[in-house]
């Protein structure tokens, strides 16, 4: 009896089906909508009409059961109390085998978790500011959206792996071959969902090569302060019950490159768009950048307060993902904070949760709740933040972010979290000293492309942006 939306088709309901040439008329409710390329209304509809939990129609409205989840109690029992119960989904569960290779025995949230643990240190502040100054050599040598994805990953390449993807220099092409199949990955495995499987052994050959040079500066012989060398050398001296497997190693150095080059490479596009949208912010932001030194270290740039609140507000309004995935292993009670009532009439306290329901944990929809944040959820303004915190914001997110859902919560959430907000950062100090950004004629649409949104213009992925160099 959860509220949601009715389906049209008793007989097909929302089934989502793979190839859009097999889509029927019959088949484009609820879920098809969810997921619709251009349909961000049908989400933000959902979030204002159906309460914090809302029941989707899948394959015949039975058989298939799914609920949008975005209230705060109920967030915090998936992601933090219960997350051994909300597992990945088994589709989705493929798609990790890109990133992790061989399959395991023990779930996905151990494996996570076991994994996080080892990598937390080389993700501490110690560390991060002394990848500072390899983020500025990057970030100096800047259509937008091929520009945001190579910076991405040639930030991470150089501080996370000590490897650089792509020179960034003018004229050039990106042809390392690793980095541009990387780019394609998540929008061509949607496509071919049915072959995933087979494909985990494509990731072999970076991954090994990569961790052979690693191991050569056990030695001592070279120095790297990469993040995957202080991993190498932290995992040498590790105790036994914390050590790591050259596999998980393996594991370890694809992740990073996944997880931080498609979600930064999306927030740093919305990033340089909004700046476009927004010459009063862009203002503001320059007078700020340009009162600091040129070249700041962690501390400096961590302690700009408009910055820091541009960074929050634009990864509280546009996470990189907006919606995860999980699957209820077992038949389970999910308790909520305000009542919902339910489509018979009846006051809901808790919801049971059948074994197999598909969970979507709406990130950004959290993150737009009107009753946390306010009437102007929906709005981009930064001055909200103040050292850290929105102004009047009471209610507690489960998120380890800026009470936002942005890097999500519990055993599972984003390490690297900090990470990503240096790189945002120090990319916008550099770029505003130089340029500014004006929107052009053309219109500009965001799309949920696989699984972060990316920009578009006439079905194209492009970023077209007006640049002008400041005079001196």
């Amino acid at each position: 009896s959860v509220p949601g939306p009715a389906s049209k088709s008793i007989i097909t309901g929302a089934i989502n089906f793979p190839f859009p040439t097999l889509r029927l008329t019959l088949a484009q409710e609820n879920l098809s909508q969810f997921h619709d390329l251009d349909d961000w209304g049908f989400q933000q509809e959902l979030e204002e009409n159906y309460g914090r939990v809302v029941k989707l129609t899948g394959f015949s409205g039975y058989i298939d059961r799914h609920l949008f989840v975005f209230d705060p109690v109920a967030l915090h029992h998936i992601l933090v109390k219960d997350q051994d119960v909300y597992e990945e989904m088994p589709k989705f569960l493929c798609l990790d085998l890109l990133v992790f290779g061989e399959e395991s025995s023990l779930p996905w949230g151990t494996i996570i978790a076991n994994i996080a643990k080892t990598m937390m240190p080389a993700f501490s502040t110690l560390n991060l500011r002394g990848v500072v100054p390899l983020f500025y050599e990057v970030a100096e040598r800047l259509d937008f959206n091929s520009i945001s994805c190579r910076t991405s990953l040639e930030l991470i390449g150089r501080t996370g792996i000590g490897y650089s993807f792509d020179p960034m220099l003018p004229g050039q092409e990106q042809t390392d071959r690793y980095a541009r199949a990387l780019r394609g990955l998540f929008v061509t495995a949607f496509k071919l969902q049915l072959f995933i499987p087979l494909l985990p052994i494509l990731m072999n050959y970076c991954p090994r090569r990569c961790m052979a040079q690693e191991g050569g500066k056990l030695d001592g012989s070279e120095e790297g302060k990469d993040i995957m060398s202080l991993l190498v050398k932290g995992n040498a001296t590790a105790d036994a019950g914390m050590h790591l497997a050259d596999d998980e190693l393996v594991a370890c150095l694809s992740m990073i490159l996944f997880a931080a080059t498609d979600t930064t490479s999306s927030s740093m596009n919305r990033m340089i768009h909004l700046l476009a949208l927004n010459p009063e912010v862009q203002h503001k932001l320059r007078e700020e950048v340009l009162t600091a030194p040129e070249h700041l270290d962690y501390d400096k740039i961590d302690a700009l307060p408009y910055l820091d609140g541009f960074v929050r507000e634009i990864l509280r309004l546009y996470p990189p993902v907006p919606v995860m995935f999980r699957e209820a292993m077992s038949d389970i009670t999910l308790p909520l904070s305000t009542p919902i009532i339910g489509s018979d009439g009846t006051i809901m306290h808790t919801i049971a949760v059948p074994k197999g329901t598909s969970i979507y944990v709406g990130l950004a929809a959290a993150n737009h709740d009107k009753s946390i944040w306010g009437e102007d959820a929906l709005e981009f303004k930064p001055d909200r933040w103040t050292k850290g915190k929105a102004d009047s914001v009471e209610t507690k997110l489960p998120g380890i972010y800026g009470n936002t859902m942005t890097f999500l919560g519990g055993g599972r959430s984003c390490i690297g979290f900090k990470f990503a907000q240096l790189e945002m950062k120090v990319v916008v100090c550099v770029l505003l000293r130089s340029f500014s950004f004006s929107k052009p004629d053309s219109g500009i649409r965001w799309r949920k492309t696989g699984i972060m949104p990316s920009p578009y213009v006439n079905d194209e992925p492009k970023l077209p942006i007006v640049v002008e160099r400041l005079r001196a």
